[in-house]
C-alpha cells in the first residue's frame, strides 16, 4: 500500500503538523479549502481543524487526504459562559451546548473521543476587549490532553496598547514557551495517568485596523511556520484515510508526540529515548528499570537541554547530544531552549520498577 512520506529516526516515523485552527465556519477568516491549501504549501503532514461548536465540514465529507496532507476535523467546545474551551476529536457529534464542563468532558471519555484542554492557563488583564478563557475546573475527569502552549494566547498575553503595532508586524518573535505553572500541573497529572501535552497554533488570521490600514494578525502561513507537533509512528502513515486517521489519533492517546517552535530550527531530526540491557523506550513509551539504564538525546543543532524527572529539572547543559545514566523510576521528559526561547518539548517516557 502506498504511504505518505515522513521522516525516519531510528526505527520510528515522524509526521509534523498543526493542531487547533479555525475557518469561516466559526471565527476564522479563510474558508476550509484555502486553509488546507496554505497548510499544504507550508509542508504540513497533517492538519487538525477545530471550529467552534460545529462539525459541519466533517458532515460534508471534507475530512480526508489532500495529496500528502491528512486533514482531520474536530471542534472546539465551550460552556455556557464561553469558558473551559475543549478541543474534541473523533467524537460522534457536537455535544449539547447546555452541558456542564464535567458533563462534556465525561461524555467525550465515554465516546472514546480525544479531548484536549485548550489554552488552560490564559492570563491577560491589559486589554479588556480580549478577555482570557482559562480552564478552572480541574476536577473534571476524562480528558486526554492539555494544550501546553497556545500560539495566539501567548501573543495576546503580551499585547498592550503601546506595543500592538510592533507585535503585529513580527508576531513570532514574542513566543517564549509554555508557562512553568502549566508544565508543573501537567507533570503532576502524569505521575498517575497519561495526559498528552500538545502545542496549538489557534489560527484565525484576524484582520485588525491599525490607523488607516488593516493588517492580518498571524496569517495562517505564519502560524504554520511556527508551532509544529510531531507525531511518532512505528510504521509509515498509510495512504488509506481511515487507517491514517486511526494511526494519528492513537499517537495522541499514547502520548507519542513532541512539539517545537520551528522558528528556532527544524526539529525533524530530534530524538529522545531510554535504554537498558534489553529494552528501548521512546517518547510515550515505558521502560522497566534495569541494572544499567541510559538516557539519550540528539538535537539537530546545539541548544540548552533540560532533563525533567517527576517534574524536577535534574540536568541542564548546552549540547547537541546527551548520553547519561539514570537510576530512578518515574517520568522523564526533555526541553530544548535557544537562549530564552523554548524550542522543543517532549511528552514523557515512563520508567517503572520490576
Amino acid at each position: 500500500m502506498e504511504k505518505i512520506m515522513g521522516n525516519k529516526v531510528r526505527d520510528q516515523y515522524y509526521y509534523s503538523g498543526a493542531i487547533h485552527m479555525h475557518t469561516t465556519e466559526s471565527d476564522g477568516t479563510r474558508p476550509f479549502e484555502e486553509v488546507v491549501k496554505i497548510g499544504q504549501k507550508s509542508g504540513l503532514d497533517f492538519m487538525m481543524i477545530t471550529d467552534h461548536m460545529t462539525l459541519i465540514d466533517r458532515e460534508r465529507g471534507k475530512e480526508g487526504l489532500y495529496d500528502k496532507t491528512l486533514v482531520l476535523i474536530g471542534y472546539e467546545h465551550n460552556d455556557l459562559f464561553d469558558t473551559h474551551h475543549y478541543l474534541v476529536f473523533d467524537s460522534p457529534r457536537v455535544y449539547p451546548s447546555d452541558m456542564t464542563v464535567k458533563e462534556y468532558v465525561a461524555q467525550s471519555a465515554r465516546d472514546k473521543a480525544i479531548g484536549i484542554l485548550a489554552h488552560p492557563d490564559e492570563i491577560r488583564n491589559e486589554l479588556t476587549d480580549y478577555p482570557p478563557y482559562p480552564w478552572n475546573d480541574w476536577e473534571a475527569e476524562g480528558f486526554t490532553g492539555i494544550e501546553l502552549w497556545n500560539q495566539m494566547s501567548e501573543w495576546m498575553e503580551k499585547l498592550t496598547r503601546f506595543n500592538k503595532i510592533l507585535m503585529s508586524l513580527s508576531p513570532r518573535k514574542s513566543m517564549t514557551g509554555p508557562t512553568d505553572r502549566i508544565l508543573k500541573k501537567w507533570d503532576e497529572l502524569n505521575m498517575t495517568q497519561k495526559i498528552v501535552g500538545v502545542a496549538g497554533v489557534d489560527a484565525h488570521a484576524f484582520l485588525v485596523k491599525l490607523g488607516p490600514i488593516k493588517i492580518e494578525i498571524f496569517p495562517y502561513k505564519v502560524h504554520f511556520k511556527s508551532f509544529r507537533s510531531y507525531v511518532i509512528f512505528d510504521r509509515p502513515m498509510s495512504k488509506d484515510f481511515n487507517e491514517a486517521k486511526a494511526q494519528l489519533y492513537q499517537s495522541f492517546r499514547d502520548c507519542r508526540l513532541f512539539f517545537a517552535n520551528i522558528r528556532w530550527g527544524d526539529a525533524s531530526k530530534f530524538d529522545f529515548y531510554l535504554q537498558n540491557e534489553s529494552e528501548t523506550a521512546g517518547i510515550g513509551q515505558e521502560l522497566t528499570l534495569g541494572e544499567k539504564n541510559r538516557l539519550y538525546v540528539t538535537l539537530p543543532k546545539t541548544a540548552t537541554v533540560k532533563i525533567v524527572h517527576n517534574g524536577n529539572k535534574i540536568i541542564e547543559t548546552n549540547t547537541d547530544k546527551l548520553n547519561c545514566e539514570i537510576y530512578e523510576p518515574g517520568i522523564y521528559r526533555v526541553e530544548a531552549w535557544k537562549g530564552k526561547r523554548g524550542w522543543i518539548f517532549t511528552n514523557h517516557i515512563r520508567v517503572v520498577s520490576t
